[in-house]
Formats: C-alpha cells, sequence, structure tokens
C-alpha cells in the first residue's frame, strides 16, 4: 500500500500524522523548514523562554484535551481577567462567572449591571451555540454596537481584549469568531508549559515513529498519484494532504491568494528587573496605542525567566515597530527603567481572515488533495488540531 503523505509538520500536519498513526495506516510527513511545529515554537535565550509571539494553551479545548498529555506539560495558568487601565492606573477585571461579589468593585466604574447581565446572557446563549451569526455575516463590531454593552466597558475591555485575540484594529472578522472565543474566555483557563509553548510540538513528534517525519525536504511539485521534492526525488501516494500556509498551498495548487487574508503581528521580549507587584493578568492597551497588549510572562509561568529576572512581552499590530519605540509607548505605563531587550518575533502571517479561502478549497478540491490548518477551521490551535484529525478520517475514505 502506498503511505498518504503530509506536507507540512505544523500542529495540523503533526495531529493527521499521528491520527494515521494510531490507525496503523503509513504515511510519510515532509516539512521544508529544518524544525517541526510551525509558528509553535520556543527559543531558549540567556536562560529565558521565547515563543516565537505571544500564544496561550486553552486547556478546555476537547481536541487539545485528546491530543496532549496535559499533566507532562507542567502548566502554569494565567488568572481569569485582565488588566484595565483607568484613571491612570491598572485596575484588575476578574472573569464575572468566577469573581464573585469582587466584580461589584468595578461597578458604575468600568461596568455597569447591565454589562454584568449581558455578560452572564451571552454566557447563557453560548452554552447552546458558539457560532451565533455564523452565517450572518454580521462582523464583530457590529455585534457589539448591537449588543448595547456600555461605551466604557467595550473601550476598556471587550474592543482591546477582542483587538488582542482578533489581531483586527476595528474588530472587522466575523461575530462568531468572536463568540468561539468569549466562551473560552468566560469557561477556560489559558496556560503556559514549562519548558514553553514549543513543547506541544514535541510531544506530538514524540508520538510517531522513527523515520517517518523527513525535515528539511521540499516539496516542488504535485502529481497525480506523487509529489517530487526539490533533490528530484519523486514519493508516490494514496492520498495527500496539505498541510501547509495557505500561501504555500496556493503556490503548489497555482491559486491566486492576496496578502491580505492575512493578519500580523509582533511581539517584543524584554528582560526586566524584579517588580514588587504580582499578577497574572494580561494588561490591555486601551484606545489606539501602537501597542495591543502586555504581560509578565514570568510571574506566570517562572520557568521563563531566570533566578532575579523577569520575562516581559509587548505585542503590537505594527510590523515595523521597533524596541526603542516600544519602550517609549510602554513608559505611559511602566517604568521601564532597566528594561533590556532581547528579541523581537516578526508573525506576517499570524492568524487568517475567515471565509478568504473557497478558490484554494476548490482546487484543492477538484485534484483530490485534503487540505489541513486553522484556515480550514476556525483560526486557533484547536482548529489546527480539529482539521489535522479531520484530514486523517478523510484520507481513509
Amino acid at each position: 500500500m502506498k503511505p498518504i503523505v503530509i506536507i507540512g509538520a505544523g500542529i495540523a500536519g503533526l495531529q493527521a500524522a499521528s491520527h494515521l498513526h494510531q490507525m496503523k495506516v503509513p504515511f510519510v510527513l515532509l516539512e521544508q523548514a529544518d524544525h517541526a511545529g510551525g509558528r509553535v515554537r520556543s527559543d531558549y535565550v540567556d536562560g529565558y523562554i521565547l515563543d516565537h509571539g505571544f500564544q496561550v494553551l486553552q486547556t478546555n479545548y476537547p481536541s487539545v484535551q485528546r491530543s496532549f498529555d496535559l499533566p507532562a506539560l507542567n502548566l502554569y495558568v494565567f488568572d481569569s481577567g485582565s488588566k484595565l487601565w483607568y484613571g491612570g492606573q491598572w485596575v484588575s477585571f476578574l472573569n464575572p462567572l468566577r469573581s464573585g461579589l469582587k466584580l461589584l468593585d468595578l461597578v458604575p466604574h468600568l461596568i455597569s449591571f447591565k454589562d454584568v447581565f449581558l455578560l452572564i446572557r451571552m454566557w447563557f446563549k453560548l452554552q447552546w451555540s458558539a457560532n451565533e451569526h455564523v452565517d450572518s455575516g454580521e462582523t464583530t463590531a457590529a455585534m457589539l454596537d448591537r449588543w448595547g454593552f456600555s461605551d466604557t466597558f467595550q473601550s476598556k475591555f471587550i474592543r482591546p481584549f477582542f483587538r488582542g485575540i482578533l489581531l483586527d484594529q476595528h474588530l472587522q472578522q466575523p461575530a462568531s469568531l468572536f463568540f468561539f472565543y468569549m466562551r473560552q474566555f468566560l469557561e477556560g483557563q489559558a496556560a503556559l508549559p514549562a519548558k514553553g509553548m514549543g513543547e506541544l510540538v514535541s510531544q506530538l513528534l514524540a508520538s510517531l515513529p522513527r523515520g517517518s517525519v523527513r525535515l528539511g525536504t521540499e516539496v516542488v511539485h504535485l502529481g497525480d498519484d506523487f509529489v517530487e521534492l526539490k533533490s528530484g526525488e519523486k514519493i508516490e501516494f494514496e492520498r495527500l494532504i496539505l498541510a501547509i500556509d495557505p500561501h504555500a498551498a496556493s503556490r503548489l495548487l497555482h491559486v491566486d491568494l492576496p496578502d491580505s487574508v492575512h493578519l500580523g503581528a509582533k511581539t517584543f521580549y524584554f528582560s526586566v528587573p524584579l517588580r514588587k507587584e504580582k499578577d497574572k493578568l494580561l494588561h490591555l492597551i486601551p484606545g489606539d496605542s501602537k501597542l495591543l497588549h502586555y504581560c509578565f510572562l514570568s510571574q506566570i509561568a517562572p520557568t521563563y525567566a531566570p533566578e532575579g529576572k523577569e520575562l516581559l512581552q509587548v505585542t503590537s499590530l505594527d510590523v515595523l515597530l521597533n524596541e526603542d519605540e516600544v519602550l517609549n509607548l510602554l513608559a505611559e505605563y511602566e517604568d521601564v527603567t532597566g528594561y533590556t531587550f532581547l528579541r523581537a518575533y516578526e508573525i506576517p502571517r499570524s492568524l487568517v481572515k475567515m471565509d478568504s479561502f473557497e478558490a484554494l478549497k476548490h482546487a484543492a478540491q477538484a485534484k483530490g488533495i485534503i487540505l489541513a490548518g486553522d484556515y480550514c477551521e476556525m483560526p486557533s490551535l484547536h482548529g489546527a488540531l480539529v482539521s489535522g484529525q479531520k484530514a486523517a478520517v478523510q484520507s481513509l475514505i
């Protein structure tokens, strides 16, 4: 029997390979880069753990619970909520489903009783469907205006929070995506593995048989029943799963795909002196700042920084921003004395725009090729895992 060939060893490709292996189906996983994981990767620099862009693990995704040995990751958990800038200082806004009476401290300054009621109402609606308005075409911005949250709560929490999640300054992503992520905020836990997000990739790789993954292997041509490598080698396949970035997939399938289908971000890491203040929350920057958010990662996961230091991440949608500009902007909110720049990661294709890949999907279907990646589902780690599993199952039909 010819193997299933999977192109791309990101999360979706690794997940497809893992499921094929569990079903005892022969496969070959090809990856152009010299490492697996795609955007999910961690570097180790002078005792610091630097993930490639700001990433967290949402532990309540069923796909995450099925795919990873969570206890072995030694997870550190964020507090559920955010830091909001109000009256010239940071105020803690905790998840209303978990904070109880503490939430009343913010009424009426940041949140009204109507806002609390609307959040609870939204949570009840999400018990029935996480994909409300999925077919309506309504944007997140329009949906928020229609629901009637107060201007203060929108400007201080909802819009800054979801700008950071959707990587969309004007919240033009579909409302269905908002509801998907809001459910994670209200019900789930965000966590960091002790050794960085790259440990997710290490676990998936460790589950695969030796020799089944070929790194540094570029595919240059797709035949009807074979792939041709840059080396000239040809590998015949039973079915083909294309689990690569949609732009790379479009080149192999000869489909025009504009750069605008992706949203980008840039994450900066700084070494910071030990802080007296302790919190495990994301700081949301309001207004039209070029910065989205920041947090002291080592306060959540002490393993992310060497003893005696803290690790700060700052994320922006402006990929042209440099570290000096970041510090100048950050100085509005923090005393940046002693902050030392470590590294920046520019991820121009951090997140996909929903409903932008119909031409690519039609081209793949016409050739009998199976696509996998978060753009086939919901743009998230969960989406990548689900698409990988579905691709593996589909390859056997």
